[in-house]
């Protein structure tokens, strides 16, 4: 069996997330571990190490509203630590997020970055979707994974147009509009836990459950080998 893959994963977000990297790597299961700030990303690279299957991610998440200018510099300085960048991205849904135009800038400032560096980018998108688009065409990032994604088809296509891959997790295959990621092609997914903020089976995620989620996201697709083609995915996007 090829090895399983999270491409998002909160692994700060555990309690007891030192027995939770342990786990990650006991099950030897590549994981993505996402962080919401450039001092969260900080902090974790000082409580743990790289390994084979667990690397860090640098964030600068749009909910985040005390992140400010300085922070956003030091994503800059600290971005060429990894080679994975999220979770980043717009969202507009909320007036206690970040305020939407600073949002903006910070987005368009960091997809230059990682389409000019060829990062690999986590991007969350809520009621967002046409200014991401339009930062997304512009500066056209070869690495773009598009997490949790809620908005209509319309602005789905558009972003497969721009050659982006979507992380698919099980409440996104069990929800009211799951049908609309039918049309995301096999080609183009990769699966994330987005743990601990998901449940596998009415039960909330925990490494462990990484194959059953992969079972349930299958069972959606109906895609018997689709451990073999996300494996195949996110090795053609470390390629890019």
């Amino acid at each position: 069996m090829k090895c399983l893959i999270d491409t998002h994963f909160h692994l700060d977000h555990y309690k007891n997330y030192l027995e939770i990297a342990d786990k990650v790597n006991l099950l030897q299961q590549y994981t993505i571990a996402v962080t919401n700030s450039p001092g969260v990303f900080l902090s974790c690279k000082n409580i743990f190490s790289d390994s084979k299957y667990l690397k860090f991610a640098i964030g600068f998440h749009p909910q985040e509203a005390h992140l400010k200018r300085a922070d956003l510099n030091d994503f800059m300085k600290l971005a060429n630590r990894t080679e994975f960048v999220g979770e980043v991205g717009l969202d507009y849904s909320k007036k206690t997020f970040m305020d939407p135009v600073f949002q903006k800038e910070c987005f368009e400032e960091i997809i230059r970055f990682c389409a000019m560096n060829n990062k690999i980018l986590t991007i969350h998108i809520r009621k967002a979707e046409e200014d991401a688009i339009s930062i997304l065409e512009k500066y056209k990032p070869k690495k773009a994974i598009i997490h949790w994604y809620t908005g209509n088809e319309d602005h789905l296509q558009q972003l497969l147009d721009l050659d982006c891959f979507f992380s698919i997790n099980t409440n996104m295959v069990s929800g009211k509009n799951a049908d609309k990621y039918r049309i995301i092609p096999i080609n183009r997914i990769l699966i994330e836990s987005d743990g601990p903020y998901t449940k596998v089976k009415g039960k909330r995620y925990s490494p462990e459950m990484l194959l059953e989620a992969y079972s349930v996201i299958a069972e959606f697709y109906k895609d018997r080998d689709l451990i073999m083609h996300v494996y195949n995915n996110f090795r053609e996007l470390l390629l890019l």
